[in-house]
């Protein structure tokens, strides 16, 4: 016989139930308990038992199959849950439904009459006798699952009146005898043989309370001190409670496909614990990250009632409105509308006299619809209605046997000629007549479909076994044909007319110059035929379909697919799809039945991100970007590159001040390095030729490099502005006098190289004994730097005496170095990847690394407040780290192709410069808490949603609704900053 671990487990919705569940799992675990256990039964809830560190499904997946009943809290709420139906769906697979047990939460509608000699109906629940089941149509709080599972009704516990109880205990005699039933069916006993026993019990509590009064007076002091243990105890248990939910949203926030989901579970996280858990920050930057990037979120779906399997979607011209129409001329509607989900609307029939529909189209303005009737023989008519009304407006009109079978048929967009598909070849008729206009169009062909006229109505385009083909519709005459499209079934014209993509049975998406036929790109990206291709009307965009169900988003600017899939349902048929007006949405119909007779369809809705602005970046380097500064007062950024120029940005507007670029008189002389002075007057840079100095208001230049101060690579300004640090390719560290370019009284001793390492730098300027960073402490008293060997120095800074011994900071090379602006760490990076921290005091290296990969660290720069430091590789990857916790919050691959060379913070800590090998210089912000929930809710209010949002809401938008609750944390900064 198999053990269980739990005697039941409760599944309830947490917005809906919370307190009722966890009344009900106490009074289980204490009704008719004997003295010496600790429970009477031991009952599952997922708040009370999951452990800190738990992995959300897997264990309560472990804790269902361990469970030998299944209490199931019904309401409204927990039928919608995703997790409720999760679990309930679980235990049918595994149990069955012998040991389900129902308790009914929905509070009683108000004239449902509690006494009286009437049967007390059960709220949002309703039998079906004749079937056997639960009538779907009146039961809303069961979840769906459950349909076809129960033979006979089954015994369900109201206790909806529980939740205007202002407390539930087993001191309340209603409460006491639905937790004596539960109990009873879980225990297999009769209740009133259980209630019996509990009273027992409690009469032998009550004398063995009397006994031992004397007892506890007598142990009075003894739990005083247990009373303390207790107290620290609950507040240890009050803290791993948070931890576990921390975890437990940080875990849903990474696994949630919806980005607004992902950013909400993330606040939620970040707010339970204050300050906020690193997991949990990284899990915020991860969310944001993907809120920046994503193409495409699911946030409607609703099944289809439709009698036919050739549907057709259009959209109402204000877009509020999405609309499907049969083949037999019947629409249905669904409005968008905000914060709601898709509902149905009334569905209008179109009449078609004694002819057989087999297919419909929508006008191009959405206004009438176009249907394909036949009687059974050849004999073919089409009848053009009003979409909202199904008044006919033209039509029926025959097309005789002699014509041939209508393959496809398309309305012009405005609605005056009509372009038929047929054995002869594409005939245009004109609508109002149905005459035609004509002869057949030249060089078309019996299998020319699908048709779609351009959008203004002057050409026609369609594939076909002898390819595509355009015609000037005025005139009916080929204007091109290219037969490489011999295998495409799908067209689309762009919204401006100057394109043609069309899809083909191997997948290959072809991009074509409308006006010259010129086949521009053949792009392959869907794996099997393409069944529809359908542009959108800003010509950002093309949604491609496939056989399988994928459905794909496709740049149409750059002809390649967007990274992530749309849609991927091989269960069901794509019969249509259709953009907004506004490109911000998309539907698709599915069916999952190809014969006649109802189907089962569903109709799901899309949103689309809207292509966000560019990056914002800094023009004007031709060649690799090796330093960067932002001024002190956040006004103004310098950058240096191989290309010997010195460029002064405004941070603001990014464009070059006056004087920009500064360029060196001698040639190959790469600016290595920039300095602000800490007023941010004067600007300082390195070169191999030496330093130089000059004012940054007027960017006039001193004549001269400082005398002997050739070989610099690095240099750092003092905090005071009193004297100017440089390193240089030969390993010496010297200090200038910055007003008059002289070297100071005391320099600090020869830093030596500590070992005799091997491996070559990357640069020409890099040597193994070169200094590759030079740093001061933010009191001025102390200076550090790192060499190429991978040795740490530091320094008096009055005396130059070093401090120590100078400690290996890499076992390998080292390429660069900073000092947190608090004084605290200094951070250094290797060639191997590794950042290692040292205490900035006494220069003792701390036991934890930090490690992202195995690239060379190249940059190094703390935020202003010292909380977070970045780091950038060779990779190209950009990495935001807290470095007091070891953990990696952020990070950004691919920041700049061929390697991240320069990192600078502003100093407000709102934003962040980069610059790389690929000549540009990018800059990247941050999203506060505040304004992360706001998008959160305006996506909840601009769009219809999934039951994954609403359910993040109860944990994140929850939050946000009060925004004097939020904490903002510092910024994590790599979004890229946009142009305005």
């Amino acid at each position: 016989m198999q053990e269980f671990a739990y005697d039941a487990f409760i599944s309830y919705s947490r917005a809906a139930d919370r307190e009722l569940a966890l009344a009900l799992q106490y009074g289980l675990h204490t009704f008719a308990k004997p003295w010496h256990r600790l429970r009477a039964l031991r009952v599952f809830r997922d708040e009370g038992s999951l452990a800190a560190g738990s992995r959300l499904w897997g264990s309560i997946e472990r804790a269902l199959d361990s469970s030998r009943h299944l209490i199931l809290l019904a309401s409204a709420d927990s039928a919608r849950a995703p997790w409720v139906e999760k679990e309930v769906e679980h235990w049918c697979a595994r149990r069955g439904t012998d040991n389900l047990l129902i308790v009914l939460t929905e509070p009683p509608a108000a004239d449902d009459d509690a006494g009286g000699g009437g049967a007390r109906q059960l709220p949002g629940m309703a039998w079906d006798a004749d079937r056997n089941d639960f009538d779907w149509q009146r039961t809303t709080v069961l979840p769906r699952c459950l349909a076809g599972r129960f033979h006979e009704m089954p015994l369900v516990v109201p206790l909806g009146w529980a939740r205007a109880r202002s407390e539930l205990s087993l001191r309340d005699p209603d409460f006491r005898t639905a937790v004596a039933g539960l109990a009873a069916a879980v225990r297999g006993v009769e209740k009133d043989t259980l209630i019996g026993e509990d009273v027992r019990l409690h009469r032998r509590t009550r004398h063995t309370v009397r006994s031992a009064l004397a007892l506890l007076t007598a142990l009075a002091v003894t739990a005083s001190i247990a009373a303390v243990t207790a107290v620290r105890q609950r507040d240890l248990a009050r803290d791993q409670t948070a931890l576990a939910e921390v975890r437990q949203y940080v875990a849903q926030s990474r696994n949630a496909s919806d980005p607004y989901v992902a950013v909400a579970l993330a606040i939620a996280a970040e707010q339970r614990i204050a300050p906020a858990l690193p997991e949990a920050r990284a899990a915020f930057g991860d969310a944001l990250r993907g809120l920046d990037s994503w193409s495409s979120r699911l946030v409607g779906e609703v099944p289809l009632e439709t009698s036919g399997v050739f549907g057709s979607l259009s959209w109402s011209a204000d877009g509020t409105q999405v609309r499907m129409a049969d083949i037999d001329g019947r629409v249905s509607g669904w409005t968008v509308r905000d914060g709601r989900a898709v509902q149905p609307l009334q569905a209008v029939a179109v009449p078609t006299g004694t002819m057989t529909p087999d297919g419909v189209r929508w006008s191009p303005d959405g206004g009438s619809l176009l249907s394909r009737l036949h009687d059974g023989r050849m004999t073919m008519s089409y009848l053009v209605s009003d979409a909202v009304s199904g008044r006919a407006t033209a039509g029926p009109f025959t097309v005789s046997e002699e014509e041939g079978f209508i393959r496809d048929l398309a309305l012009s967009p405005r609605g005056k000629v009509l372009a038929t598909s047929q054995q002869e070849g594409i005939k245009l008729w004109d609508v109002g007549t149905g005459r035609r206009l004509g002869d057949p169009l030249p060089g078309s062909q019996a299998d020319n479909y699908p048709l779609m006229w351009s959008p203004d109505g002057g050409r026609l385009a369609t594939v076909g076994t002898a390819g595509i083909g355009v015609w000037d519709a005025d005139r009916g005459t080929l204007l091109w044909s290219d037969r490489r499209a011999v295998n495409d079934n799908a067209l689309s014209w762009s919204p401006d007319g100057s394109r043609v993509v069309t899809g083909g049975h191997d997948g290959t998406v072809r991009w074509w110059d409308a006006r010259t036929g010129a086949l521009s790109t053949a792009s392959s990206g869907q794996h099997d035929p393409i069944s529809q291709v359908l542009w959108s009307p800003d010509g950002a965009r093309v949604a491609v379909a496939d056989d399988s169900g994928t459905i794909r988003l496709w740049d149409a600017g750059a002809s390649s697919p967007v990274a992530t899939t749309l849609a991927r349902d091989s269960k069901h048929f794509l019969r249509s799809l259709a953009w907004s007006p506004d490109g911000r949405f998309l539907a698709g119909a599915f069916s999952s039945d190809i014969g006649s007779g109802p189907s089962r369809s569903v109709f799901r809705l899309w949103e689309v991100a809207q292509q966000p602005p560019p990056q914002a970046g800094l023009s004007g380097p031709t060649e690799g970007v090796l330093a960067l500064a932002w001024s002190p007062e956040g006004r103004h950024i310098a950058g240096g590159s191989t290309d010997d120029a010195v460029w002064i940005w405004d941070a603001v507007t990014g464009d070059p001040v006056g004087g920009s670029p500064i360029r060196e008189e001698y040639p190959r002389d790469h600016v290595q390095a920039i300095a602000w002075d800490p007023g941010g007057r004067r600007l300082l840079r390195a070169t191999g030729n030496g330093l130089r100095v000059w004012s940054a208001t007027t960017t006039a230049d001193t004549s001269r490099p400082w005398w002997g101060s050739g070989g610099a690579v690095t240099v750092a300004w003092s905090p005071d502005g009193t004297k100017v640090a440089d390193g240089t390719d030969e390993g010496q560290v010297r200090v200038w006098d910055p007003d008059t370019g002289r070297p100071a009284a005391e320099q600090p001793d020869r830093a030596t190289a500590s070992g005799e390492a091997t491996e070559g730098g990357k640069d020409s300027w890099t040597r193994t004994g070169g200094v590759q960073s030079v740093a001061w402490s933010p009191d001025n008293r102390r200076l550090a730097a790192v060499l190429g060997d991978g040795s740490l120095h530091r320094w008096d800074a009055d005396s130059g005496r070093p401090l120590g011994p100078a400690p290996q900071a890499s076992p390998h090379l080292a390429r660069s170095m900073a000092w947190s602006p608090d004084g605290a760490l200094i951070a250094t990076g290797g060639v191997d990847g590794t950042i290692r921290l040292w205490d900035g005091g006494t220069g003792r290296q701390l036991p934890t690394e930090l490690r992202g990969g195995d690239s060379v660290i190249d940059s190094l720069v703390w935020s202003p407040d010292s909380t977070a430091l970045v780091s950038g590789d060779d990779a190209g990857t950009i990495r935001v780290w807290d470095p007091r916790h070891y953990a990696l919050l952020q990070q950004r691959e691919a920041a700049h192709p061929g390697g991240v060379t320069a990192l600078s913070w502003s100093p407000d800590g709102s934003r962040l410069v980069s610059g790389g090998r690929d000549k540009t210089v990018r800059l990247w912000q941050g999203t506060t808490e505040r304004e992360a929930c706001r998008l959160v809710a305006e996506a909840l209010r601009r769009t219809p949603t999934t039951p994954e949002l609403s359910g993040a809401t109860g944990s994140g938008a929850d939050i946000c609704s009060r925004p004097s609750r939020i904490r903002d944390y510092p910024l994590l900064p790599l979004l890229p900053a946009r142009r305005k």
